[in-house]
């Protein structure tokens, strides 16, 4: 009976120092993790912070690069703008070759002989003639003209040197082979000049003939264009 009270004794002693034990341990934990969840909390604030400041970053990048499209398209746009504005007025300025349907009109000198006291000179083609079937051209809708491969720009000059006509300074030889893109023939041959050579190749047998083509090539022009600019008086 002693024993057995010892043995009790034994027990519970044991038992309360491992209960104390282990709540010693168990506190010696706690107090040991305290200050990793106080960093671990630190840094998943400061990550927060982070992503904040990046998240904002962000939004302000995509903003820009909104922003950089809209300029880059406008000046895209300006830029085609220009591009085809220089395009235009190169081929106004007949800088450029120009290719397209139109009409070639050819004109030649009568090969019929002169009669006695006829005057020799309405059987032969002059500058004028030319002037007057360019000038029908371009108000058929031509928008590039040629004579004899010789480009015509608005300063280019026709005129007779001699016996020969000279275009752009260059002279001509029959037959005179006038090509113009985008002239339409229907306008063209209702045109006054159309019908008063229509008239003459009937009367003197003046060569005048109109083919309206798919493909024309009219180059560009190499003369020398001098402008001049009004001045205040």
């Amino acid at each position: 009976m002693f024993r057995t009270g010892w043995t009790l004794v034994l027990v519970l002693g044991l038992c309360g120092f491992l209960l104390l034990t282990a709540a010693f341990s168990t506190s010696r934990s706690r107090r040991a993790e305290q200050p990793r969840r106080q960093r671990l909390a630190a840094l998943v604030q400061s990550r927060r912070g982070q992503l904040h400041t990046l998240d904002r970053q962000v939004r302000n990048l995509r903003t820009q690069v909104v922003q950089a499209q809209a300029v880059g398209a406008r000046r895209d746009r300006a830029e085609v703008s220009r591009s085809k504005r220089l395009s235009r007025l190169a081929a106004e300025a007949g800088a450029i070759p120009m290719e397209g349907p139109g009409l070639e009109v050819r004109l030649s000198d009568s090969t019929r002989k002169v009669p006695a006291r006829a005057d020799p000179a309405v059987y032969r083609i002059h500058d004028r003639d030319l002037q007057l079937i360019v000038n029908a051209l371009l108000a058929a809708g031509a928008e590039a003209v040629s004579v004899n491969d010789v480009r015509l720009v608005a300063t280019s000059p026709i005129r007779a040197a001699g016996e020969t006509i000279v275009a752009s300074f260059r002279p001509l030889s029959p037959p005179y082979v006038m090509r113009a893109i985008g002239a339409r023939e229907a306008p063209f041959e209702a045109s006054r000049e159309a019908g008063l050579f229509a008239r003459w190749h009937d009367a003197f047998g003046l060569g005048f003939d109109v083919d309206e083509q798919d493909h024309l090539h009219v180059p560009a022009f190499t003369g020398h264009a001098t402008l001049s600019l009004a001045q205040p008086g």
